[in-house]
């Protein structure tokens, strides 16, 4: 029994110095501040908490946007109006700035594209994967696109967070990409623009 108990108590050490040197690797993270790439130095043992803290920081904020909604397509649309009321954009004279994507939320501001990761990071926290990407469909519109993807079970739901807007159904869903199929079957709500440069939104949509 008492060569057990050494033996135990010496694998136990032998772990907790393992964790201790791995811990010690050296590591970094990316911050680009406009043009510039900064280099962030540290430690796995930091970095691994600091991913830790950042997993807790997004779960909340999800569960607090989400407000207890369960029916998906309501709890979406508190998760974007949320997302809009934290996450302003770039005020004038401050730089745009990409790093981790919880940053956005306790810096208050971002580009039309952090407000997209933000919004689509929580759709996946309460179980609808998200995703978005830039979109330029049309040359005659000079300006970017940014639009945003909801998983649900009719499809992927599209939104424009920049503008708060998106598309029904005539059943009153929230439309799919399948549903663009049939633009004269559906209607703009929310505050998406009605043109963008001169072309119909649902035309870019």
């Amino acid at each position: 029994m008492k060569r057990f108990l050494l033996g135990a108590i010496a694998g136990a050490a032998g772990v907790v110095l393992l964790a201790l040197l791995v811990g010690q690797i050296p590591t970094s993270g990316l911050e680009a501040v406009d043009d510039r790439i900064i280099v962030h130095r540290m430690p796995l043992w930091e970095k691994a908490a600091k991913f830790y803290i950042r997993h807790r920081e997004f779960r909340q904020w999800a569960e607090e946007a989400a407000g207890g909604e369960t029916y998906p397509q309501r709890r979406v649309l508190r998760l974007m109006e949320w997302t809009r009321n934290v996450v302003k954009p770039i005020p004038s004279g401050l730089p745009l700035i990409d790093d981790h994507i919880s940053h956005i939320v306790l810096r208050h501001y971002g580009n039309d594209g952090q407000l997209a990761e933000v919004f689509t990071a929580l759709a996946t926290y309460t179980g609808n994967e998200g995703r978005w990407h830039w979109a330029n469909p049309l040359e005659r519109v000079k300006e970017s696109f940014c639009l945003s993807f909801v998983i649900s079970e009719r499809g992927r739901m599209v939104f424009d967070v920049t503008n708060g807007g998106w598309y029904e159904t005539l059943a009153g869903n929230i439309t799919t990409i399948e549903d663009f199929r049939h633009p004269e079957q559906l209607y703009r709500r929310g505050q998406a623009p009605e043109t963008l440069n001169g072309t119909p939104s649902l035309t870019i949509f």
